[in-house]
């Protein structure tokens, strides 16, 4: 006889044949007086099949309707000896053994609801098994959920673990190469200002040049590394201060001003006077501004225009907004883009660094000021980026300010 192998092998999952009742079957020739005193002889059984020789299922017969049937003199005077067809469900719910409990709850639910009651046959390659009930399957269904809950709280045990190792193993990373990094950047701006002499050499200032240039681009990604590290792991705390938004803003756009002019991109700056004071880390909102304009500017070809804007939204909240005319993103670009170190492929990103880690990080940071983010765009129609600061984050005087927005 050939073995057969099913799923039940893992105690984290439950199968039809974990369910299974070993109750003996009929033939379709047994009566009902027959049926009733097995089933009396067998209090565990919750039915029982009706089967032909080659194992094919004709019925099935519960042991509720049997009993209550034979619970009246007539009627077991009329069944007792007249063949079990009379009694049985002919159309039972029949599950192969290698059915998982999800399925079978869901044809109990869509197929036959009688099932909870009367219970259902399982089979064995279209053949007669055993038989299961409701009760058993919702207790192995509570047993499961109650494993997969178990597991998923190991698992997040270890992720907050390995977080924590990340970001140990970053923070301790960073600071052996920021040292390094630091000199490498330090020994090449006084090489490309010739302090102690000329270098005598045009080629020789081109490599101090791309050697400062590669040094701060290896610093930045270092520092946004470590940032978003800490901002997933719930370890970045907000050097919180009343900043004034107005000023910052101007401060960041003249900051990307130069090589905006230098890409040929116009900059507009649209932030109206005055905003309330906002209470915020300064440094991390700078570091928001600068990401996002840093972003539209890079991918916003030669003639074309870069916004940022802000204001207050009816509801209080200050937001603020930068707007370009830029290449675009498809809904997909949109969700690649969020991802830390996925980077868009076009002809503009090859043209310039980039991490990968400045919308993530930028929306991490966001959400630690309790705000939201979101990107609006579409292909040749440029980007938006706006996020908002919750308004019990404004200093506001009075009424008065409010209508300013």
């Amino acid at each position: 006889m050939q073995a057969i192998v099913t799923p039940s092998s893992q105690p984290e999952e439950y199968y039809a044949v974990d369910l299974r009742l070993a109750a003996e079957s009929v033939g379709p020739e047994a009566t009902c007086g027959q049926v009733f005193d097995l089933l009396v002889r067998n209090e565990s059984w919750p039915g029982v099949a009706v089967v032909q020789r080659d194992g094919t299922v004709l019925g099935l017969v519960d042991r509720t309707t049997l009993l209550m049937t034979f619970a009246q003199p007539l009627l077991r005077d009329l069944f007792d000896r007249r063949p079990i067809a009379r009694l049985m469900d002919p159309d039972p719910l029949m599950v192969e053994e290698t059915a998982d409990l999800a399925s079978i709850s869901n044809r109990i639910r869509d197929e036959k609801p009688e099932a909870l009651a009367r219970g259902f046959v399982i089979t064995r390659n279209g053949r007669y098994s055993g038989v299961g009930t409701s009760l058993r399957l919702m207790t192995m269904i509570a047993d499961q959920a109650s494993h997969r809950s178990a597991m998923l709280e190991e698992a997040r045990h270890a992720a907050e673990a390995a977080s924590r190792a990340k970001t140990r193993f970053l923070a301790n990373i960073s600071h052996e190469l920021r040292t390094p990094l630091n000199v490498v950047i330090g020994f090449a701006e006084l090489l490309q200002s010739e302090f102690l002499g000329p270098l005598g050499n045009d080629r020789y200032r081109e490599y101090v040049e791309d050697i400062g240039s590669s040094g701060r681009h290896l610093l930045e990604l270092i520092n946004d590394l470590l940032d978003l590290a800490k901002a997933e792991a719930n370890r970045m705390t907000l050097a919180e201060s009343l900043v004034d938004f107005q000023a910052l803003a101007a401060s960041s756009f003249r900051l990307i001003r130069e090589r905006a002019q230098a890409a040929g991109i116009t900059l507009v700056l649209d932030v109206p006077e005055p905003l309330p004071p906002v209470m915020a880390d300064e440094c991390r909102i700078r570091q928001v501004l600068l990401n996002l304009l840093s972003n539209a500017t890079k991918f916003t070809p030669p003639g074309g225009r870069v916004t940022l804007s802000a204001g207050l939204d009816p509801e209080g909240r200050l937001w603020a907004e930068v707007h370009d005319t830029g290449i675009g993103m498809s809904k997909e670009e949109i969700a690649t883009a969020m991802e830390p170190f996925a980077q868009i492929d076009n002809f503009l990103s090859r043209r310039h660094q980039g991490t990968g880690l400045g919308l993530p990080l930028t929306r991490r940071l966001i959400e630690l000021h309790g705000g939201t983010m979101s990107i609006v765009s579409a292909p040749g129609e440029g980007t938006r980026v706006a996020f908002t600061l919750p308004a019990d984050r404004l200093c506001l005087p009075g009424p008065a300010a409010v209508a300013t927005g």
